[in-house]
């Protein structure tokens, strides 16, 4: 069971990152205001994705530090608002897993990422995910200038 949520974990951290890289967190972690601009927004989530790419079950501690680091990276990030619903389902996902992890002995950190995993939707966290790595893959919903020539 650990090895296949951590399958998925892994997967979900390449998702992070696919077409973003090279280019707990729960509402109250989130600041209030406008949106960071969305290089740092990108930065934020390339980060969380690269750290995460390197977890393995054999190794408790790359659980650790990839689950910790993602939530670290993104915590403290306000997104735009066309994202910030799936934003914090994301942060809020991999919050809790790294709340559970940070707790967990040593011989325990694999036990319970499944564990954490197995109480969370992991399938709304992977929908949310897709929505805002199509979004910063986007330029953050930025439109080409109009064409005046015409």
């Amino acid at each position: 069971m650990a090895s296949g949520a951590l399958a998925l974990m892994t997967g979900i951290g390449a998702g992070f990152a696919s077409g973003l890289l090279p280019g707990a967190a729960d509402d109250a972690t989130l600041p209030d205001g406008p949106a960071d601009e969305c290089a740092v927004v990108q930065a934020a989530w390339s980060r969380s994705a690269s750290l995460q790419v390197g977890m393995t079950v054999d190794d408790p501690a790359s659980l650790r530090h990839g689950f910790v680091g993602a939530r670290d990276a993104l915590a403290g990030v306000r997104p735009p608002d066309d994202v910030l619903d799936d934003w914090r389902t994301v942060t809020d996902y991999v919050g809790t897993v790294a709340d559970t992890v940070e707790a967990a002995d040593e011989a325990d950190v694999a036990a319970a990422v499944a564990s954490a995993i197995a109480e969370l939707d992991t399938a709304a966290m992977t929908q949310a995910s897709n929505r805002v790595t199509t979004f910063l893959k986007d330029g953050c919903g930025a439109t080409a200038p109009a064409d005046d020539a015409g």
